[in-house]
């Protein structure tokens, strides 16, 4: 289970909540709740990892915009991000499927194929799980193992101040994909295109942090799943620190810059605040930065890009010409009774 706030607003509350009555977990288990995976010592060289992640129609998804393969695809990569933010390598998936008993039953299979190109694509076989009726929307629900070397695995926690923020790619992209599918936007066709399957199909970041772990590269690690403002200020929080980033450091693509107009939208709120980018976020010492470029390199990736730099304190600071304003937990959260991104 994943703590996904800042302070404790309602879905952190709860969640803490769950902690408490859950209790203290046995010596072998490394990591429990509170971090993108759980971590199980099996046999002192390698973790086991664990994650879970549920999708619910009309929460986070909407089938007259979004297909059924799209869809199964999207389960198993968010599942694939957890893995990459702890710096492991993906093993096995369970699927359990909630579907309306009134649906074409076919669809599941739609679903199922998008599940299986993605487990194809990046080496996880799907050996189990199950199915229910399911009485209001479709339920999709993602189990994912993983393996990471007990002495490279990253975290949340262990950022500390003077280290550097950076962040794997553009930010943005997804929101507004989502933002043009529910609106239905015209723009230009390629663009519309890119825009949208960036939040449809987001692309795990496993090699980055395969390359972050591999060779000791940072100090902690979190994958972007409910934005920066509110992703960073967990891992601030599990850290016991700040953070200070420039607006005018946060990588905006051409695309988002120039469909954000057309959408009523702030670039920069979006890549902010927007969420399910799925790029990692992590922190490095000033003395590393360099090897950055160069290792990322290596494997055939883009440098990463900095946003800022951790602080003493608490809370994620955003500095702009305009000056500084608190951003922290400004994303997404599920209990938050209004879900739209607070003004930054």
């Amino acid at each position: 289970m994943k703590s996904k706030t800042q302070a404790l607003s309602r879905e952190a509350a709860l969640i803490a909540a769950l902690h408490e009555r859950f209790g203290p977990a046995p010596p072998e288990v490394i990591l429990g709740i509170g971090d993108d995976c759980a971590a199980i010592s099996l046999d002192g060289s390698d973790y086991f990892l664990w994650t879970m992640d549920t999708l619910v129609e009309w929460v986070h998804f909407d089938l007259s915009y979004t297909p059924l393969e799209k869809l199964g695809w999207k389960a198993l990569a968010v599942n694939l991000s957890d893995i990459a933010a702890m710096g492991g390598e993906p093993r096995y998936a369970l699927l359990s499927l909630g579907w309306p008993p009134r649906r074409d039953r076919s669809g599941a299979l739609t679903l199922a194929d998008g599940l299986a190109r993605a487990a194809r694509e990046y080496g996880v076989a799907v050996i189990g799980g199950d199915t229910v009726a399911s009485p209001g929307g479709l339920a999709v629900t993602l189990t994912l193992t993983g393996v990471v070397d007990a002495a490279q695995m990253l975290r949340r926690a262990g950022a500390q101040a003077g280290d550097l923020v950076y962040v794997t790619g553009t930010l943005g992209e997804a929101a507004a994909g989502l933002e043009i599918l529910k609106r239905g936007v015209e723009m230009d066709q390629e663009l519309k295109e890119a825009l949208i399957e960036a939040h449809l199909a987001p692309r795990p970041q496993l090699q980055a942090g395969r390359v972050l772990a591999r060779e000791g590269l940072a100090t902690a690690l979190i994958d972007l799943s409910d934005g920066v403002a509110t992703d960073l200020s967990h891992l601030c929080r599990a850290s016991g620190v700040g953070a200070r980033i420039r607006g005018a450091a946060v990588p905006i693509s051409t695309g988002l810059a120039a469909a954000a107009p057309l959408l009523g939208r702030d670039p920069l709120q979006l890549a902010l605040t927007g969420g399910e980018d799925y790029q990692l976020l992590f922190t490095c010492p000033p003395a590393l930065a360099a090897s950055l470029p160069r290792a990322f390199s290596r494997a055939g990736l883009a440098p990463p890009r900095a946003l800022g730099e951790i602080v003493a304190g608490a809370g994620v600071m955003l500095v702009t010409e305009e000056g500084e304003v608190d951003i922290s937990g400004r994303g997404y959260d599920h209990f938050r009774l209004d879900q739209k991104e607070e003004e930054i």
